[in-house]
């Protein structure tokens, strides 16, 4: 099972160019996972600092609703994304993502995508995911260390591409918590 989650992992970066969303975390029926992410991106030699709040419900074993604000600054200004959505289990390790994007004075976007999630070793997961709508794509992957049962830290690289703009992508880290 972990050869096809790789290889799905892999392939569906490599087909699609370039998502950004909160880290795939596994909820069970019921619980609840707030985190907060940052990014340092680089914009074609521009730096951008890209920090993210996050709010995930599991509604049951299928579905999980979230709420994710993106704050982009730079030296030219400051931008911000709010995203609504929805993730539905197709399995434990491999999930649809559908959803609504709302661009700082811009209309919002219909966005949809995939995620895999499988477990590295007894307090390590690793996930990867892919958004895409009409004028953007993005893909992320990254690690989740399990500090206890509630709280985990994040390690990961996000890459985004909006048409008529250079990619941003980086590295960043962040914190979770379930409950």
């Amino acid at each position: 099972m972990n050869k096809k989650i790789l290889t799905l992992m892999v392939g569906t970066m490599l087909a699609t160019s370039v998502g950004y969303a909160a880290p795939l975390t596994d909820l069970a029926q019921g619980e609840t996972n707030i985190g907060y992410n940052h990014y340092n991106l680089d914009q074609n030699g521009d730096r951008v600092k890209d920090d993210s709040f996050y709010l995930e419900n599991a509604l049951s074993n299928k579905f999980i609703a979230g709420i994710e604000r993106n704050g982009y600054s730079s030296e030219y200004g400051d931008f911000h994304t709010t995203d609504i959505y929805v993730h539905y289990k197709l399995d434990p390790n491999i999930r649809l993502i559908v959803g609504d994007r709302s661009y700082s004075g811009e209309s919002d976007k219909f966005f949809y995508g995939i995620g895999v999630n499988t477990n590295l070793a007894p307090r390590l997961d690793g996930y990867a995911s892919v958004t895409t709508n009409d004028i953007a794509t993005g893909w992320q992957a990254g690690l989740n260390y399990k500090m206890d049962g509630q709280t985990s830290l994040n390690l990961g690289y996000k890459s985004d591409k909006r048409d008529n703009y250079a990619t941003k992508d980086g590295v960043g880290f962040g914190i979770s918590h379930k409950f």
